[in-house]
């Protein structure tokens, strides 16, 4: 064990002491905020507005928690953001030791491939759950002093194991394909390509409701995916149940079932929706797939020489 943890503070040393990689890692989730301000949440905000247009008028919802719901779902977009793009640039030290013939260097000592390959997983892993829970811990305060945001002390826990769950998770699925890359120049080119297109899966631009059913049923699929659902699930569940609290049941709960149902509050698979133990349960099999397929892999490609 001396070993692995020898190998795995190298790893997580590398990563920190490079402060261009975790400027990149910030990138996208720093895109979606200033996509936010420009234009999103006047879309947020129009969109609740039309939903509570009477239960505003007779004083039953206030601008306020409307406000707050926006904040919510611009912090929930940025938490699924970061968990893909900082999980992906924590594993770049695997591509550059790689690039730099370091891993040949490193399968020629004593240790183990399984021990070699786990440090760097271990280390992206811890990274990755570091780096997004400063930036969810940030988020909540932020989210506090701006408006109410109602959380319980059980939310905001559950909060922050959905986000160990989900940076693993992460780690693993990106792990597998990075084992292929050779090159920080195809490690950067995958970055873009998923940076572009990671904010639509989740469901951070626009809600994953607003598209086709196939491509709905295709973004469920990606565990990323239904982590961000969790995510905005508990995130603003507390206030949803204050506002539908204050409706007094006049609108028979329909307005806050409208708000779950367009920006989707409960994770689906293939059109079932999923409990939050169906969830995890799905996110962790596929982790455990690849860390599986990592396994086999690794001795494949990393060979001593």
């Amino acid at each position: 064990m001396r070993k692995f943890w020898g190998l795995t503070k190298r790893n997580l040393l590398v990563f920190f002491k490079d402060k261009t990689m975790i400027f990149f890692s910030m990138l996208t989730p720093l895109i979606i905020f200033i996509l936010y301000l420009l234009f999103l949440r006047g879309t947020y905000i129009d969109v609740l507005e039309s939903s509570a247009e009477l239960l505003m008028n007779a004083g039953l919802v206030n601008m306020d928690d409307l406000g707050a719901m926006a904040n919510g779902l611009l912090l929930t977009g940025i938490m699924g953001s970061a968990l893909i793009t900082i999980p992906y640039n924590c594993l770049i030290t695997l591509v550059n030791d790689r690039a730099a013939g370091i891993d040949v260097d490193v399968t020629a000592t004593p240790v183990s491939r399984l021990q070699i390959i786990l440090s760097y997983f271990a280390a992206s892993a811890i990274s990755a759950v570091l780096m997004t829970s400063v930036i969810l811990g940030a988020g909540l305060v932020v989210l506090q002093f701006t408006n109410p945001t109602y959380l319980t002390a059980k939310s905001i826990l559950t909060l922050f194991a959905i986000l160990v769950i989900g940076a693993i998770s992460a780690t693993a699925v990106f792990m597998t394909f990075m084992l292929f890359l050779k090159s920080s120049s195809a490690s950067g080119a995958f970055l873009g390509i998923l940076s572009a297109g990671c904010g639509f899966v989740i469901g951070a631009y626009m809600p994953i409701a607003s598209f086709s059913t196939a491509i709905q049923n295709f973004c469920h699929l990606f565990p990323a995916t239904g982590i961000t659902i969790l995510i905005r699930r508990y995130l603003l569940s507390d206030l949803l149940t204050h506002v539908d609290a204050n409706i007094g049941g006049i609108d028979q709960g329909m307005f806050v079932g409208s708000i779950q149902d367009y920006f989707s509050f409960s994770p689906k698979l293939l059109g079932h929706v999923l409990s939050l133990q169906e969830a995890l349960l799905y996110v962790m099999m596929v982790t455990v797939g690849f860390l599986v397929a990592i396994g086999i892999i690794y001795p494949r490609i990393y060979k001593r020489k």
